[in-house]
């Protein structure tokens, strides 16, 4: 059967228009116009093949299954339906489904190194460490954010069960990488807070009681003294200063002193439509998470992560959640979320950290 030059264009238009409502998180329409396209082309290999991601993204497994081999099948020479095959099999959890599918792939284009790295990954799920680490650390001095948020599903699921061995995220990044900023304060800050009190505090104390407090909170904050600030806020607050910058304040404090629980109640006295706030709900969702509260972190951290797109502790919080409940696959897109954000290199950390727990 031949087909018009109109009836391509067609099919080329529905394809890209399927492709991008994929990459919008419409897997379910995005079926729907894949399917368009073979009815025109029913022999598309490409065309089956990202089919069979969206059907598993709509969470149809089995069909996405038959989808890649069938589009193995139409491109026997091809390595890339076999490793669609293999993903779909791991984020399923059959490990050795998604082995056979990768050692396949990696039978057809030996050289490639995503092949080879997804190879490394679904033996590491399998147990066999020392055999697949070599293979992914040797793939992630080349950025994949897909393969990067399995592996961090992984790593995670194991330092969640060895987690008294292992290190927390913020103390393996660097403050310019989104950790902690724990260091004293150095000598410009020193001497900007001695030429505060000299000058601004007698200023602000002519304004108010409740001036010279916020200027005290600001002060205790910019030289780390957290115990100090944490005094000055509540005398701020006894004196009628904004409870929300307050809660707020207070909040930030803790977290950083490591009191999430106290960070939460914070929180709590907030008021509705300030919790609705990006910027507060991922104060809310980190807090909740560190007081081991998963269930209801989930909701505030996925807010956050919606609203600020370029940053990428919100997805990564949010992701540890589903760790925590469980759920250790539904973790794979928010850490793809946030390997794709500011921090490419969250996911080869956490690797050479489960390497380490696990002694290898």
């Amino acid at each position: 059967m031949t087909w018009s030059p109109l009836e391509r264009w067609r099919a080329d238009r529905e394809y890209s228009r399927a492709s991008r409502l994929a990459r919008a998180g419409k897997p379910g329409e995005a079926v729907k116009a894949f399917d368009r396209v073979l009815a025109v082309f029913p022999n598309h290999a490409r065309a089956h093949g990202q089919r069979a991601l969206a059907l598993a993204a709509a969470g149809r497994v089995g069909d996405a299954v038959r989808a890649a081999k069938q589009a193995a099948n139409l491109a026997p020479g091809s390595h890339a339906p076999l490793l669609i095959l293999g993903q779909i099999h791991y984020d399923a959890g059959r490990f050795e489904e998604a082995r056979k599918a990768f050692s396949a792939a990696a039978r057809l284009d030996p050289e490639n190194r995503l092949v080879q790295a997804y190879l490394g990954l679904a033996l590491m799920a399998m147990g066999r460490a020392k055999e697949g680490a070599g293979l992914l650390k040797d793939h992630l001095l080349y950025a994949n954010t897909g393969l990067e948020g399995r592996l961090l599903t992984l790593a995670e699921q194991y330092l969640w069960a060895h987690r008294e061995q292992a290190k927390s995220l913020e103390e393996q990044l660097a403050p310019e990488e989104g950790g902690r900023d724990l260091r004293p304060a150095g000598f410009g800050l020193r001497l900007a807070s001695a030429m505060r009190k000299l000058v601004l505090l007698p200023l602000a104390a002519l304004r108010g009681r409740r001036a010279r407090l916020a200027l005290l909170v600001e002060e205790a904050l910019s030289v780390h003294d957290l115990e100090g600030a944490i005094g000055a806020l509540r005398a701020a607050g006894g004196a009628g200063a904004d409870p929300e910058w307050v809660a707020l304040s207070l909040a930030g404090v803790y977290m950083q002193l490591r009191k999430p629980q106290s960070a939460a109640e914070q929180l709590a006295s907030l008021p509705g439509e300030a919790r609705e706030d990006p910027g507060v709900a991922v104060l809310v969702g980190e807090a909740l998470f560190e007081s081991g509260r998963y269930e209801e972190a989930r909701e505030p951290l996925a807010v956050a992560a919606e609203r600020f797109t370029r940053e990428f502790a919100p997805p990564y919080y949010r992701g540890l959640c589903e760790i925590a409940l469980g759920q250790p696959q539904a973790a794979t897109p928010w850490f793809i979320q946030s390997c794709e954000r500011l921090h490419p290199h969250i996911a080869e950390k956490r690797l050479q950290e489960m390497l380490r727990v696990s002694g290898l």
